[in-house]
């Protein structure tokens, strides 16, 4: 889309597109978002003019188009030139709160026979053919990806994992290896036992937004794997129970970790929604949730709404199951779904760890 005409009046820019949408700009707006290389770093993309410590005059001298390079040109009566790109403006066309990288609700899935592609890739093709934006973009579609013939070794799954960005650290450290027969496990994982549907992390104030997980060796009966698209059923409870869904938006529960030395804790809601009402990350962990109470009667609509989200991740029918094999690795948004596990016996050891929801999001930008 290219701009067909401009028109300047007291307090905006009006800007008419060739769809024949209009959009208004603010004169400071304007000059607050000037790419010149004087007011925006060309090489750090940081903003260096000050557009706050005395005022500006917004008083327009001179504008033109310039179709070529398309950028539009601002001279003020000040002398100072303004320069924006038609990309700028276009992205910028209509207000709107600014927002993380969209999940379209129309991928969401309430069961794995929703799921219309399956989301499976090769290691080769990952590594060798240029294959990291399918890798991403099936995190982003269906929320999580399995590539197939990883070599069997932390060195090969570690190598896999920094093909998307460094490994973050966390109270467990960063890239792991651990096993099911731990001395003194630090945590239900690192057990035979089973774990419910659950988010890593609510016990930390900025949870992981990606996990990795990679069984490199097996010897072992049960253990499948399960996989709940936690935003699919916050939809199906803003529609069909608003009230408790109202609830979870709103009550900041406490997650905890205990050990010698060490007491993380950290309060949010269940569902953390933007200012368009739209929810951006899921946090559930019922095994990692810390004492707290409320007034009596919210104490108890609280339960009840935290009971129909606990008995909808629960329900087998909305779970992906699936055993982790050597050679298979998983990666999915712990701020979209919940993984679970069945109990298991015999010996098992895996390798994995954790990136940022921020680092996934600049992949996502730049592949």
């Amino acid at each position: 889309m290219i701009i067909k005409s401009i028109e300047s009046l007291k307090d905006v820019l009006n800007v008419n597109w060739s769809d024949n949408s209009l959009s208004s700009y603010p004169w400071f707006w304007l000059r607050d978002h000037s790419e010149s290389k004087e007011d925006l770093h060309p090489d750090t993309k940081q903003r260096q003019i000050d557009s706050f410590s005395k005022p500006l005059n917004n008083t327009v001298s001179k504008i033109w188009l310039d179709e070529d390079s398309q950028n539009m040109f601002i001279k003020w009566d000040d002398q100072s030139e303004s320069r924006l790109s038609f990309e700028l403006l276009l992205s910028t066309a209509e207000p709107n709160s600014p927002q993380s990288i969209a999940l379209n609700s129309s991928n969401f899935w309430n069961m794995p026979s929703e799921i219309n592609i399956f989301p499976e890739i090769s290691y080769d093709e990952i590594m060798c053919s240029g294959g990291i934006k399918t890798w991403l973009t099936h995190i982003k579609t269906v929320g999580f990806v399995l590539v197939n013939g990883v070599p069997v070794n932390p060195d090969a799954t570690k190598e896999l994992m920094e093909k998307l960005a460094y490994i973050r650290n966390s109270i467990f450290g960063g890239f792991s290896v651990w096993d099911n027969k731990l001395e003194n496990p630090d945590d239900t994982a690192f057990t035979s036992l089973a774990i419910e549907p659950h988010t890593d992390g609510t016990y930390v104030y900025d949870a992981p937004g990606l996990q990795t997980l990679h069984c490199i060796k097996k010897d072992s009966i049960g253990g499948e794997n399960q996989l709940i698209d936690g935003l699919a059923i916050a939809e199906k409870m803003r529609n069909e129970y608003p009230d408790a869904f109202n609830i979870l938006c709103n009550v900041n529960i406490p997650g905890r970790y205990i050990k010698p030395n060490t007491y993380l804790e950290a309060h949010r809601p269940l569902f953390r929604v933007d200012s368009n009402g739209k929810v951006i990350q899921v946090s559930f962990n019922n095994h990692d949730r810390a004492p707290f109470r409320l007034k009596n009667e919210q104490m108890s609509l609280f339960y009840k709404a935290y009971k129909i989200f606990h008995n909808l991740a629960n329900d087998k029918t909305r779970q992906f199951e699936f055993m982790l094999e050597p050679g298979k690795v998983l990666t999915f948004d712990n701020w979209r779904l919940l993984h679970a596990r069945s109990s298991l016996s015999g010996y098992r050891q895996l390798c994995g760890g954790y990136h940022n929801r921020e680092d996934f999001e600049s992949r996502l930008r730049s592949v």
